[in-house]
């Protein structure tokens, strides 16, 4: 098969044995489209460390292809997507029923070969079915989706006033899901065009670009007692100012993922619209290209098409 492969000092298309199942609870899944997302820039440039020889990407949609014997409620032909993030299933948390809350985590694209790949073998615990009507590209958005929607679990209300800082991608949908959830008085601010936000001003502020700068302006936006909401996946530190922070007694939210099934279900149902935050599609020889274009163009989120065959419905 074809794919997407970062070596010790390089990434390239490769032609490379067709996968099978890693295990009886593992389904093997034909990819129709995967999702470009800044981590797997990252790795592609070493600023994230992955495994040698790792086949990248881990946002995507398919079509099972193989069930194993122990994959439950998996057949073949059945529409997926896919929870990158995969617990341990052996520390404390994985062992007493709660493995969102694991530390021992891998990840597709990073510890496991990913999406940008005709195929995929990844655990049974892991896929999740498309409902009709939820099309390849809408269900290789969904990790996004997922993401976002944990801002939810920060406890801001609908009685709120917010601010969303960074007039992206990412940022818009974070801006829908709260609108699905009645929580609706959000500002979205864009750091390119417009002044700092006022200060004092606000019950909550979510980033979505984590800087030092973005930090002191959004501890400078909420009012006190306000609620500052941590989103980005940034591996190098960050610096706070924390004569503000104990000043105006902020409280700061970090969170990492919505419920996965919940994400799929908000647009399978209407709840959240987010076609036009999707953009083209591409080979996977396109690579450097969109690699390139993702540092400074995310208006719409990019696909890649793995196989040689059309997408069967997007």
């Amino acid at each position: 098969m074809r794919a997407l492969v970062k070596g010790k000092n390089s990434v390239a298309v490769k032609e490379l044995p067709h996968p099978v199942l890693r295990g009886e609870s593992d389904v093997l899944i034909c990819v129709q489209l995967a999702g470009l997302c800044r981590t797997d820039v990252f790795v592609s440039e070493g600023k994230i460390a992955c495994k040698d020889d790792v086949v990248l990407g881990h946002e995507f949609s398919g079509i099972v292809e193989e069930a194993g014997a122990n994959a439950s409620g998996f057949k073949p032909g059945d529409r997926v997507t896919v929870m990158p993030v995969i617990p341990c299933g052996t520390c404390a948390f994985c062992t007493s029923q709660n493995p969102d809350k694991c530390q021992n985590t891998s990840m597709l694209g990073i510890d496991h070969d990913g999406a940008f790949a005709e195929y995929v073998s990844v655990p049974a615990s892991a896929v999740y079915k498309l409902p009709n009507g939820v099309s390849f590209r809408q269900g290789a958005y969904s990790e996004p989706v997922a993401a976002s929607l944990s801002v939810i679990k920060a406890g801001i209300r609908p009685d709120q006033k917010g601010l969303i800082y960074g007039n992206n991608r990412f940022g818009n949908l974070i801006k829908r899901i709260l609108a699905a959830y009645d929580i609706k008085n959000v500002a979205i601010y864009d750091p390119a065009a417009q002044e700092k936000p006022a200060e004092n001003a606000f019950d909550f502020a979510i980033e979505t670009l984590a800087t030092d700068e973005t930090m002191e302006a959004l501890f400078a936006a909420v009012k006190p007692g306000g609620k500052v909401v941590l989103k980005s996946r940034k591996h190098e530190p960050v610096g706070i100012n924390f004569n503000t922070a104990v000043r105006k007694e902020i409280t700061l939210v970090a969170v990492n993922y919505g419920d996965f099934k919940e994400a799929i279900d908000l647009m399978a149902d209407g709840r959240l619209q987010v076609d036009d935050l999707l953009g083209e599609t591409y080979a996977l020889e396109d690579f450097a290209k969109v690699f390139e274009n993702a540092k400074t163009h995310e208006s719409a989120k990019v696909f890649f098409k793995p196989g040689q065959d059309d997408v069967r419905d997007c």
